[in-house]
């Protein structure tokens, strides 16, 4: 079995009467990315604070790299990043500058420009910060998470905010930190992330873990199957076609769709349905973490991370 670096079991962080995370048991396994993820308010920065020593749970328990967060904090943060959700650096610093400074408050002396290289922030490291775009800053926020050398990295939200490009620029980066041989604990609200990016993740709602899984088995088992749609005028055709491998078969308008449980059914239809001729259109529909997401929770969860 592989390293668990992280360990949670039955934690509970309690505010009055509203339990912000409530009863949640998890692993994360050294060399992976592990994603929590859920709408806003779900628990997932709470979870994320307990597990840096910056709140105290009401019961249960958690260990870091074998460190209790209760009893060995000093332990942990010297032994991990972190991007906060609102991360921010000196603005009129450079990046290079800003870098340099948590180095030093670590007391390392890292390979600055190696790792600035790797994160594709080199050519920018005389540029002030609060010149930077949004994805740049980012970049620069991982930096200065990873330039301690931590074991785990925590990132909280890390593309909330940003533009299409630049959410998938620090995805790469992301992505970097993996083949470094860091592990990642990213919490998101978007689910194309989570699907791109993740090895594992849990599915968290009003502070509930619903489950936590590969993604490879959460979409599988919790993604509705796959779908294979048909426009055109010989939709009573296909459906003949359709109805011969599955049993759900739905109209909706002028397209027709069937659902498969595995990739095998659908192709079978598929090669059926491509012997028809012209005049129709066919669209297979992969399942995904939005779809996993909505079959768990019963809804779906929009850009700005409220549920729907």
């Amino acid at each position: 079995m592989p390293e668990k670096v992280v360990e949670v079991e039955n934690l509970v962080k309690r505010y009055k009467t509203v339990a912000a995370v409530d009863g949640i048991s998890f692993d994360i396994y050294k060399g992976e990315i592990f994603s929590l993820v859920g709408p806003n308010g779900a628990g997932k920065t709470t979870t994320v604070e307990i597990l840096e020593c910056l709140r105290t749970p009401t019961s249960g328990s958690a260990k870091v790299l074998g460190f209790d967060v209760l009893k060995e904090e000093m332990q942990i943060k010297k032994r991990i990043g972190v991007m906060p959700q609102d991360f921010n650096a000196f603005e009129r610093l450079t990046v290079k500058e800003n870098v340099e400074l948590i180095a030093k408050i670590y007391n390392v002396k890292p390979e600055t420009k190696q790792i600035l290289e790797e994160l594709g922030v080199w050519e920018v490291r005389n540029r002030q910060f609060h010149k930077l775009s949004g994805g740049m800053r980012r970049r620069v926020g991982v930096c200065m998470a990873v330039i301690s050398d931590p074991e785990l990295l925590f990132l909280d939200e890390p593309t909330t905010g940003l533009d299409p490009h630049a959410r998938r620029e620090t995805w790469e980066v992301i992505r970097t930190l993996k083949k470094l041989g860091k592990t990642v604990f990213l919490t998101s609200h978007y689910m194309d992330e989570v699907g791109q990016l993740s090895n594992r993740a849990g599915v968290i709602v009003n502070g509930k873990l619903i489950t936590t899984d590969t993604v490879h088995d959460l979409i599988s088992q919790h993604g509705g199957g796959i779908k294979v749609s048909v426009r055109g005028r010989k939709t009573k055709e296909a459906e003949k076609i359709l109805q011969q491998f599955t049993e759900n078969v739905v109209h909706d308008a002028d397209i027709l769709t069937g659902k498969f449980k595995t990739r095998e059914e659908a192709s079978k239809a598929l090669a059926q349905l491509y012997q028809m001729g012209d005049g129709y259109r066919i669209e297979i529909i992969e399942p995904n973490m939005d779809d996993v997401f909505a079959h768990l929770a019963g809804h779906r969860v929009d850009e700005r991370g409220e549920l729907i």
